[in-house]
């Protein structure tokens, strides 16, 4: 019963992980840059999104949050997901605390991911333990298939605001692009999404996603996904 606890956590930390994980750099982190990416003129909103999606994957070093209205995300029968927050390091360091609900219990962790290695903190001891390497974000996780991937898989997008400090782009996202970071979707099935990026460097600052993505989450569900400090120094070490 503990392993199969232990293991449904991990998936917990993976599916938060999936959200905010764009496709990363091979390079060390760098001071921070803001390097300004060109603004196609005039604004074509399909590619602005892919010049975000492109600048966004090409991080060294973000931090993310994520947060639900109205819900969260189902991983595994009576286990959800309702927040988290860390920082990802390229190539393949990433640091999480999470929180969430197993059943009628609050559970909070913490987890940390170095290469094949994997360690999260038991819930009921606090106590760091090793992960099974099959359970490890990195097996799972396509750089692909990130945030690249997902900005330019938006349906009918447009422009909802455009200034000289960022852009906000509106459209609707198939759950199906969604696979591949919460694994089952409902087929057939859109999302609404919002899209706020940086007009100078073109990183993506803030994403809403309203809707229902899985089929065990009830309706209503609205996920905001935040991404800052980026390419600032970070160093993410095993726990002692």
């Amino acid at each position: 019963m503990r392993t199969e606890f232990r293991l449904s956590l991990a998936a917990l930390a993976v599916a938060a992980i999936f959200w905010v994980l764009g496709s990363c750099g091979s390079d060390e982190p760098s001071a921070p840059t803001a390097t300004p990416v060109p603004t196609p003129t005039p604004v074509s909103v399909e590619e602005l999104l892919r010049i975000a999606g492109e600048a966004t994957g090409a991080l060294k070093t973000f931090h993310f949050r994520l947060n639900h209205e109205g819900g969260g995300t189902p991983l595994a029968p009576g286990l959800t997901v309702t927040e988290a927050d860390g920082d990802v390091v390229s190539p393949g360091a990433i640091s999480i605390d999470f929180a969430g609900t197993l059943g009628s219990f609050a559970v909070r962790s913490s987890l940390i991911t170095i290469g094949d290695d994997s360690y999260m903190t038991n819930p009921l001891t606090d106590a760091w333990e090793g992960v099974p390497r099959e359970v490890s974000p990195l097996g799972f996780f396509d750089p692909q298939k990130g945030i690249g991937s997902m900005m330019t898989s938006v349906l009918s997008p447009s422009i909802a605001s455009l200034d000289e400090d960022e852009f906000v782009v509106t459209g609707d996202l198939p759950a199906e692009a969604l696979r591949p970071l919460l694994g089952n979707s409902v087929e057939g099935t859109t999302v609404s999404v919002e899209l706020t990026i940086d007009a100078r460097t073109h990183f993506l600052n803030k994403a809403v996603l309203d809707g229902r993505v899985t089929a065990p989450e009830p309706d209503g569900v609205v996920r905001i996904i935040t991404l800052s400090k980026f390419n600032e120094p970070m160093d993410i070490r095993p726990p002692e």
